[in-house]
């Protein structure tokens, strides 16, 4: 069976595991097992864990897991290529990034301007289907 992860950048699986080292310290500073990683009035979600396995990119979000295929083949020679584009691993790890990065920012926020965001965001979604 051909390995997969053999056309995986490694520098892409080195963000995986990187992501992964700062979700645990996450996890640990929350006392969370999957802690929240964005929250707002309509949306909520956790990510728990994200792997590279034989050319499939699994993670698992709200209890889901799910997996997207990281490796392609080239119609004219044939090689085996790591997905570009929109659906890349750095992609990926880049919004996950940013999720982390906003769900530190909101955990360090007193709750009341927490609570008032929040309440703005749904006033604005109101004021949009109106």
């Amino acid at each position: 069976m051909k390995d997969y992860n053999d056309h995986i950048k490694k520098s892409h699986i080195r963000a995986v595991e990187k992501l992964n080292a700062d979700l645990e310290a996450w996890r640990k500073e929350t006392g969370e097992e999957a802690p929240t990683l964005y929250e707002d009035a309509n949306t909520s979600f956790t990510l728990a864990n994200i792997t590279v396995e034989n050319g499939w990119l699994k993670f698992d979000y709200d209890g889901h897991p799910d997996s997207v295929f990281m490796v392609e083949q080239d119609e004219d020679d044939g090689m085996y290529y790591e997905v570009e584009g929109i659906d890349s691993i750095p992609d990926y790890i880049k919004f996950w990034r940013s999720c982390l990065r906003r769900a530190k920012r909101y955990w360090s926020m007193d709750p009341d301007k927490l609570d008032r965001i929040q309440d703005g965001e749904e006033e604005d979604i109101e004021e949009e289907e109106e």
